[in-house]
């Protein structure tokens, strides 16, 4: 027998006693509650009895007297007493029922009996009335006899013997209530000392099956226990039986082996977890290379910014200032002066604007419009309109190898990337430039094609940069912002498209973007 089967056996044999002796003192106290219940209406069933009785004796001398030596009080204490006798009979019949409720119908003959007294009484005082009534007759043998026999027999014989009968009838039902609380007492205190002798004789028959079954494998356990935690994963207990200690030792050897095969592998997977450790050590610090990259670049940024916006900002004031302390000028004077001032304030505008839009389109936040455009016409005309912005005549092709060329798109924005790159083209271009549309597997793209001296490849990494110009824009300055190109790349980007310039030192530039049929918009108004 297993120690689970015994410790289940002792536990449900405790159980069961304690069960056993739960119901018993339950039951115990409810008879107990039961009888003591009873033995109370019956004390008072007992008290309106004795009331009953001493009521109904001083009406009965109240008649007497008044028989014998007139009425003195005209009736009022005979009033007095009928009231308090119909008292006592209602509270009977209470108690009664109460009884019949909680006792049943065994009770019910006690209201037959009160009824024969109530009868009684009725009678006697009918015969007490008829008697007042012919008072001429007192002094007639007949008139004493007749009263003699109402207070002999009548009242001491048959009416006090009923209430006799009913006194004892409850001091009876209180002596059994009495004795049924003793005797319940008693069985309680019996049975409780039986389960007491039960309850401890099965825990030292417990504790002597299971103590000597328990103490060694638990030794060796402890003993196993102690020898892992000085780090001999290598300890075994050894397993004499099947019981259910032997099963935990079985379990504990099993769990060792286990332990010792975890630790093997976390030592591989530390060694690994160290090496992954240095490699992303060596990506953090390629990281914090470009963050510093980064942080080089914005204050590069913010002193181009200055820069760029110095010159026109200088313009505008330097014309302020000559218009201010010259003396009066004609009115085509004072315009050309304003006109100049203009251009310097609209070249600001497009810088801020530029660097807006470029900061925008950093943080998702650009806005474009987009509708349903055909990219072939777009294209061409913004073509048509940008061949006038080269300072000398070049020839300016367009090629178109799909027509119509549908798609979703900012019309304004995408003439607008097409405008720079033509324009890029034109002021570095030599004699020609050529733009292309043609179509890809996904969409469309723009290709703007110059014979210009074109960028070196280190260069070329850096082109989509903010204020970035090549050898040849430094060669040929005339006062672009550096900003084209990134405001090409953050409008492309905008419609899910992409851009990229290819070149060879020597042989020109091809500036090309994609746009996909389906764009996903960064952000629409």
């Amino acid at each position: 027998m297993g120690y689970l089967t015994k410790l289940t056996l002792s536990f449900c044999v405790l159980l069961a006693l304690a069960l056993s002796s739960a119901f018993l003192a339950f039951w115990s106290a409810r008879s107990a509650e039961h009888e003591m219940e009873r033995a109370r209406l019956a004390h008072r069933v007992y008290e309106q009895y004795l009331g009953l009785s001493n009521h109904t004796y001083q009406l009965f001398k109240q008649f007497g007297d008044a028989l014998l030596i007139g009425d003195q009080d005209q009736g009022a204490g005979e009033a007095r007493l009928t009231a308090a006798i119909g008292a006592n009979f209602r509270e009977l019949r209470l108690l009664i029922a109460e009884e019949v409720q909680l006792f049943g119908s065994i009770e019910v003959q006690q209201f037959d009996h009160l009824a024969r007294i109530e009868r009684q009484l009725d009678t006697l005082q009918e015969e007490f009335y008829l008697l007042q009534a012919d008072p001429g007759s007192s002094s007639s043998l007949i008139y004493w006899t007749r009263l003699s026999e109402i207070l002999d027999e009548r009242i001491d014989a048959d009416f006090q013997g009923m209430i006799v009968e009913a006194l004892a009838r409850e001091r009876q039902k209180v002596s059994a209530a009495e004795g049924a609380v003793r005797d319940a007492a008693v069985l309680y205190q019996r049975s409780a000392l039986a389960a007491a002798a039960i309850a401890s004789v099965t825990a030292l028959l417990g504790i002597l099956l299971l103590g000597n079954g328990l103490t060694k494998p638990l030794r060796r356990l402890i003993a196993g226990a102690e020898a892992v935690g000085r780090g001999e994963l290598d300890h075994r207990i050894k397993v004499p039986g099947n019981s259910e200690l032997d099963r935990v030792a079985e379990a504990f050897n099993q769990m060792i082996a286990k332990v010792a095969e975890r630790q093997d592998t976390l030592s591989a997977s530390r060694n690994a977890l160290e090496q992954e450790v240095s490699r992303r050590t060596a990506q953090l610090e390629k990281l914090l290379v470009t963050l510093r990259r980064t942080e080089a670049n914005r204050r590069r940024l913010l002193a181009d910014v200055g820069h760029e916006l110095r010159t026109p900002l200088t313009i505008i004031r330097g014309e302020a200032d000559v218009t201010l302390r010259g003396g009066d000028r004609s009115v085509g004077e004072y315009r050309d002066v304003l006109l100049r001032t203009r251009e310097a304030a609209d070249h600001t505008a497009r810088i801020v604007d530029d660097l807006l839009f470029v900061a925008r389109q950093e943080i998702g936040e650009v806005r474009v419009r987009p509708q349903e455009v055909d990219l072939a016409e777009l294209v061409e005309r913004a073509v048509a309109a940008g061949r006038t912005l080269a300072d000398t005549p070049k020839a300016v092709s367009f090629q178109a190898t799909v027509r119509p060329a549908l798609l979703r798109v900012d019309p304004n924005r995408i003439r607008q990337v097409v405008t720079i790159l033509l324009e890029n083209a034109l002021r570095y271009g030599h004699r020609e430039v050529l733009v292309r549309l043609d179509q890809t597997p996904t969409g469309f793209a723009v290709s703007v094609v110059d014979d210009g001296p074109g960028l070196a490849p280190e260069e070329l990494a850096h082109v989509f940069e903010r204020f970035f110009r090549g050898s040849n824009a430094a060669i040929r300055y005339d006062g672009g912002s550096g900003l084209g190109l990134p405001v090409a790349k953050a409008i492309v980007e905008a419609h899910g498209g992409k851009i990229a310039l290819t070149s060879e030192p020597g042989e020109g530039v091809e500036a090309r973007f994609t746009l996909p049929k389906g764009p996903r918009l960064a952000a629409v108004s």
